[in-house]
């Protein structure tokens, strides 16, 4: 890997880690998600870098996709299972990390929250050039089925790229079979996720985060001026237009934006997440958000 990209791979890490620290400190019975997810990605900006994607704050049984909009007045409450997802960038490097708390720290769920913590170091300890990825979700797996849980299985890691979150490589978390070997010089994230309940996930609303789609992104459109080609929130769009909401609505019709939906199941179910991004190179593993 160049000794540039692998520098700047390393200060998005070192961001990503100190934004996601800062974030789980605002979490707290009674703060509004709009205030959290403003301070974190502040913090991301004043330190040099960019929002690698629009803070997820995804609570209870919903998993992912979650970020407030402009005026959202939605609180956290005491007991509350939340995913605090987020990640810088470095002049398009990109980082993700994730981690759960539980709002109020009463104790209930801190099973499942530990056990995706420990899921995601031992598929980190399995690392190693050229290891299939169903290898890396069987460690992922076996940890937290051990702890009497369920891996969410249409959820995984990915690939990472410049200003490319999720690159082609899928990283399960389960054996499901996928032989894709990890080569040297790639970019993951690996994010277990672990499930009270049946351990799948559906689409629910849109979360409030966008992204340029189609054939062709025309490179003179305000929004990849202003975000290139990873995700956006709405309210990111709405410091930058006074038509915002009208703006999504054409873009989506015409399909060069496409929203993502939260990704939930039932509402019974409490989901926890845990999340590095780590260079595989040929010689050494960097967990860059570590």
């Amino acid at each position: 890997m160049d000794q540039d990209v692998k520098r700047k791979y390393l200060e998005a890490g070192k961001l990503g880690k100190m934004a996601l620290e800062y974030g789980a400190s605002l979490v707290s019975p009674g703060a509004k998600l709009f205030d959290v997810a403003e301070s974190i990605e502040k913090l991301i900006r004043d330190n040099g870098g960019k929002p690698s994607f629009p803070v997820n704050l995804s609570i209870n049984n919903e998993a992912a996709h979650y970020s407030p909009f402009r005026g959202d007045q939605k609180k956290f409450s005491t007991g509350d299972v939340v995913k605090i997802d987020v990640g810088a960038q470095v002049d398009g490097y990109l980082s993700d990390n994730a981690t759960t708390v539980e709002v109020g720290e009463g104790g209930k769920y801190s099973d499942l929250i530990q056990c995706t913590r420990e899921a995601l170091n031992a598929a980190i300890r399995t690392l190693r050039p050229m290891i299939s990825a169903r290898q890396v979700g069987s460690a992922i797996e076996g940890v937290i089925s051990s702890h009497g849980f369920k891996p969410v299985r249409n959820l995984g890691g990915h690939g990472i790229r410049r200003y490319d979150l999720h690159s082609e490589i899928f990283i399960p978390n389960y054996d499901d079979g996928n032989a894709t070997q990890i080569k040297p010089d790639t970019v993951i994230a690996i994010e277990p996720f672990a499930s009270t309940t049946i351990g799948m996930v559906h689409n629910g609303p849109g979360g409030n985060i966008y992204i340029l789609s189609g054939t062709k992104i025309r490179k003179d459109e305000i929004l990849y001026q202003n975000f290139n080609t990873v995700p956006f929130a709405e309210r990111w769009v709405a410091d930058i237009m006074p038509d915002y909401k009208e703006y999504l609505r054409k873009m989506m019709g015409s399909k060069e934006v496409s929203q993502f939906p939260v990704l939930k199941e039932h509402s019974t179910s409490r989901i926890s997440q845990a999340e590095h991004t780590i260079m595989v190179l040929s010689d050494e593993i960097i967990v860059t958000t570590k």
